[in-house]
């Protein structure tokens, strides 16, 4: 399943979300208690001064301050005596003479008590059995201060920061989400445009345009985009007509040099009628005449290849049995080449076709293998029905094909002699099979394995 990038920036930033929540209720546990207690150990050293002045100024009552210190950070605080009695409490009636119950505090105050005169501490605490903080401290030489918070307190502290960070994440997360959707939908839809209108471009189809209107980074790109449509239109538009003045051109010459080249055949022949004892003469005219027919063969050619490009070109198709284009070649073989070892063999079946076209591509690539190819090696033309597609494969020994001019052997007017030394191939052949297998919507291509060059021609099955 694919999502969009809408839905993956959501999808990280709930990640980012859980993580952070994580990491902060993993951190909290771990480090909002120590900051609890140190804050704890701070008030309790700023109320000792206070509390130390509070004994010696009869206008401020101690247990005023001792109520403050325990309503304001939960600070339990009593004043005693060396023996452990309270003296003075922020509720009145623990002053009652009791037993010493804060003994064991001043016994460890005086055993540990550090060069601040004070002891601080996190403990059991022995009277009622339940962790604490204590802090023993001595004012005077009369009293102690002994205050106490329960360990169990903090930690509810800690639970309700944990709480309320999740509580926070939580609510972030889903503000977040809907924000972000609402907010990138917009976006999300202009990209979505943007990608559909230039993958129509790639096809060729400028029709549509993006026409976004914002001036923010997607509304330029839009723009560009647009401005990149129009161009292409118009270069592709000027790119058609100069081809077609170029085919228009190439089909006019060649339909003018038609004429001048029957006529100088035409005085060629006559002039070896009236130059029969002349044989230096009858050879040139002879070598004329030849010239001329290879001319005339090349603008044929070209005649019918501007013929097949042109846009106003029709091909007639018709269902035709494969049975019938074998016999068809086998009867122009025989004909133009009884000398060469030729074996034809084609799976039986109907196509929707054009057979003269079909049958000169296949006599185009025999031509090609017999020119190219090993003398004196069998040629095999052969066909086949395969994964919707009829195949027609020419096959013949010769030297392998470099990979580099594979593509190029398509090209109109290609030769791999590299000398483009005169022969009678013209390089138009090979461009005339695969402009035919174009037109019958099929394939061109070559493959060369262990000595022998397999060219084939595919067109489709469905009629």
């Amino acid at each position: 399943m694919k999502f969009s990038f809408r839905w993956k920036v959501i999808a990280a930033f709930l990640a980012i979300v859980f993580v952070s929540m994580i990491a902060l209720t993993v951190l909290s546990s771990m480090l909002l208690k120590p900051v609890f207690v140190s804050n704890s150990k701070k008030m309790m050293l700023d109320y000792t001064e206070k509390i130390s002045v509070s004994l010696t100024e009869p206008s401020v009552q101690v247990e005023d301050v001792l109520e403050e210190l325990n309503l304001s950070y939960g600070i339990t605080t009593h004043v005693v005596d060396e023996n452990g009695i309270i003296r003075y409490s922020y509720q009145k009636n623990q002053i009652a003479i009791q037993k010493p119950r804060y003994k064991q505090h001043i016994e460890l105050y005086d055993k540990r008590r550090k060069e601040d005169n004070y002891y601080f501490k996190e403990l059991v605490d022995e009277t009622d059995n339940v962790k604490k903080i204590i802090y023993v401290s001595k004012i005077n030489d009369e009293y102690y201060i002994v205050m106490n918070k329960a360990v169990k307190g903090i930690e509810q502290d800690i639970k309700i920061v944990t709480v309320f960070i999740m509580i926070m994440g939580c609510s972030i997360a889903i503000i977040g989400t809907v924000v972000w959707s609402v907010f990138s939908k917009s976006f999300t839809d202009a990209m979505k445009k943007m990608s559909r209108i230039t993958r129509e471009m790639s096809e060729l189809n400028f029709d549509e345009k993006i026409n976004h209107k914002s001036k923010d980074e997607i509304g330029i790109l839009a723009c560009s985009i647009d401005t990149l449509s129009d161009e292409l239109k118009n270069s592709i538009e000027e790119l058609k007509k100069d081809i077609e003045h170029r085919k228009r051109l190439v089909r006019d010459i060649s339909h003018e040099l038609k004429t001048p080249i029957t006529t100088v055949k035409g005085y060629l022949e006559n002039i070896q009628v009236m130059t029969e004892d002349n044989e230096r003469l009858q050879r040139y005219c002879r070598i004329a005449a030849e010239e001329c027919d290879e001319i005339n063969s090349l603008v044929e050619e070209m005649l019918e290849m501007s013929r097949m490009e042109s846009d106003e070109y029709i091909c007639d198709k018709e269902i035709t049995d494969t049975k019938a284009i074998e016999q068809t070649i086998k009867s122009k073989t025989e004909a133009e080449y009884p000398e060469q070892k030729i074996s034809l063999c084609f799976e039986s079946a109907e196509l929707m076709c054009n057979s003269v076209l079909i049958t000169r591509a296949i006599m185009n690539y025999i031509k090609n293998a017999i020119k190219y190819g090993e003398k004196n090696k069998e040629i095999t033309v052969s066909g086949a029905a395969r994964d919707g597609k009829y195949f027609f494969y020419v096959a013949n020994f010769g030297a392998e094909i470099p990979e580099q001019e594979k593509a190029s052997l398509w090209e109109l007017f290609y030769k791999n002699d590299k000398a483009r030394k005169r022969d009678s191939s013209h390089g138009i052949g090979l461009s005339m099979v695969k402009r035919i297998a174009e037109i019958h919507g099929g394939e061109v291509d070559v493959t060369c394995r262990n000595g022998v060059n397999t060219f084939y021609l595919s067109v489709p099955t469905d009629k």
